[in-house]
């Protein structure tokens, strides 16, 4: 369901590719810092659902800090396995928690204040089971950044993400500029 192509060969980006979207010219492109202001503050607990090999993981612990936590999930366990050496690393394995899921769920996920799910709801097999789940772990009142591809998602597929939201309780309130993205604050009613 997150960032792997699937082992049938279709949609599902694997971890082998994730070098290109987990880079230093993304950090220019897409600076996480610019992203999450005012999303994301030290001491919550957020989810990045699809998080590869964790180029947002990474930069979300360090805007929750030491008293936040992040929940980095994906189904490839190789991606989780490399995003853990990361957080070693850099100091940040005990801020983030990595979840495997399945191809079709993400599970039960722990509650969170923040969401990210970006460039890869495109890839979910079925997009309302993906934001009933994603609803039952964003607090009431918590935010979800949804950012898609420009180049690979067209508008109508992103509206139709938006729908698929709005039908599982999250309100749209926001459209934040993100390069070569479609995106969209959504806050959990």
């Amino acid at each position: 369901m997150l960032h792997a192509y699937k082992e049938q060969g279709d949609h599902i980006m694997s971890w082998h590719r994730q070098w290109t979207l987990n880079n230093p010219v993304r950090a220019l492109i897409q600076p996480p810092r610019k992203m999450f202001k005012g999303l994301v503050e030290p001491g919550m607990t957020v989810a990045d659902t699809g998080c590869g090999t964790g180029f947002f993981s990474l930069a979300l612990a360090r805007l929750v800090g030491p008293s936040g936590k992040v929940i980095a999930v994906d189904l490839q366990a190789e991606a989780l396995a490399l995003l853990e050496e990361k957080a070693d690393e850099l100091g940040l394995a005990d801020i983030i928690e990595t979840w495997k899921c399945d191809a079709g769920d993400l599970g039960r996920l722990p509650e969170v204040d923040f969401g990210l799910s970006a460039y890869m709801a495109h890839e979910t097999p079925d997009i309302d089971a993906y934001f009933r789940r994603m609803a039952q772990c964003v607090k009431p009142g918590g935010k979800l950044l949804l950012a898609e591809p420009r180049f690979h998602v067209s508008r109508s597929h992103f509206d139709n993400e938006l729908a698929a939201a709005a039908r599982t309780g999250f309100v749209h309130t926001g459209t934040p500029a993100i390069r070569l993205s479609h995106a969209a604050v959504l806050e959990r009613a």
